[in-house]
């Protein structure tokens, strides 16, 4: 089996983050679905604590084997903090679950920050037309997300267009705040509005 080169390395290790990034989202909206906006904001919330106390631990130098293999497989290594980016994205969702009322629009916003986001990652490391207010994101990244978002179509009909267009807009700006919180903030106020 060849192994693979740092470079290589990076790019598999992102693009496991990002299915984990959409896995997460999809099984976050279906308990909504299933088992309501109390019962998801609880589990989001407890998530969150244990998490926090995971993240403790560590601090205090406590081995805990599958948060170590979680570290290694899904943590970016400019990572603020370990478990920063599940954290920001844990925060994320909660974001819309607290602060909108209707399922579908809570539904679509955390799919918006699952699949889009993700999926602007992915294809914009490989574009090559740079957005001129930030040299990190490209115009297809933020093509990509706009069109892939357009599928929580199924969530609350035409309001996704504009909806999409804010966030991958949003997506695009680097407002040095991590965007798992940036996208969620800008669909809820939003969906806020328009709901």
């Amino acid at each position: 089996m060849k192994k693979l080169g740092v470079r290589e390395g990076k790019i598999k290790k992102e693009k496991e983050r990002q299915i984990f990034h959409f896995l997460v989202g999809i099984a976050t909206i279906l308990l909504l679905i299933y088992y309501g906006r109390g019962i998801t904001i609880a589990g989001v919330f407890f998530t969150i604590i244990i998490g926090t106390l995971l993240i403790n631990a560590r601090f205090l130098g406590k081995r805990i084997g599958f948060v170590k293999w979680f570290e290694e497989r899904f943590e970016r290594e400019d990572a603020l903090l370990p478990g920063w980016g599940s954290a920001c994205y844990a925060t994320g969702v909660l974001i819309p679950l607290t602060f909108i009322a209707d399922t579908n629009g809570i539904a679509a916003a955390i799919f918006i920050l699952a699949l889009g986001d993700g999926v602007s990652t992915i294809v914009g490391r490989k574009g090559r037309i740079k957005i001129p207010y930030n040299k990190q994101k490209t115009v297809e990244g933020s093509v990509a997300f706009f069109l892939s978002s357009l599928i929580a179509y199924l969530f609350i009909g035409p309001a996704i267009i504009p909806l999409a267009a804010l966030a991958a807009a949003v997506e695009s700006i680097d407002f040095k705040i991590d965007d798992n919180l940036t996208i969620p903030i800008a669909c809820t106020a939003f969906l806020m509005v328009v709901l």
